[in-house]
This record gives structure tokens, C-alpha cells and sequence, in this order.
């Protein structure tokens, strides 16, 4: 009979930030960046310099990026879709205009 294999304990995961269900939704890009703990949390998720999503603030998230920033907040569980950032884009380009 072979030996049993033993399994081992997974680490435990990082807890993920408690948000309130009545959280209002971000009204800019710099807002949706406000809601990690600072630019570099989110670059590292990104994959990208922290002085990029620093720039973010002021130009806006890029098109680019909308999915892996909603599923950074989807894993995280911040309150960030892809509709979300469609939407903030199309009224940050409408202000321009």
C-alpha cells in the first residue's frame, strides 16, 4: 500500500478590505486610483511605473487599462467595473470637448 501523501496547509490569504455595500461608486479616475492605499499598490498590480498611475489622476485611466484595473478592484473588492470607467472616460471626454 503506498505511503499517504501528506498535503500541506495552504498560507492563509491576505484579509481583503471590508467595503461597505453603501459605498458610493468613484465620479473620476482619481477617485478610482484613491481607492488603493497609493499609487505604487496599484502600478504593482498593473504592471506599470507608479509615477504612470500618479499621471492618471490628472489625464485619466487609458482605455487601455480599464479591465485590468477592474479586475485588480474585482479581486480586491473595490467598487470598480469596466462600465464604471467607460463611463467616467466618456464624461471626462465630453468636458473637454
Amino acid at each position: 500500500m503506498p505511503d499517504r501523501i501528506a498535503l500541506r496547509k495552504r498560507p492563509a490569504e491576505p484579509a481583503r478590505p471590508a467595503l461597505s455595500p453603501a459605498l458610493p461608486p468613484p465620479k473620476s479616475f482619481a477617485e478610482v486610483i484613491a481607492l488603493w492605499p497609493n499609487a505604487s499598490d496599484l502600478a504593482a498590480l498593473l504592471d506599470v511605473e507608479a509615477v504612470t498611475v500618479r499621471a492618471w489622476r490628472r489625464r485619466g485611466i487609458p482605455a487601455r487599462y480599464w479591465a485590468a484595473v477592474a479586475e485588480a478592484a474585482r479581486f480586491s473588492g473595490r467598487p470598480v467595473d469596466e462600465r464604471l470607467l467607460a463611463e467616467l472616460g466618456s464624461l471626462r471626454r465630453y468636458r473637454h470637448a
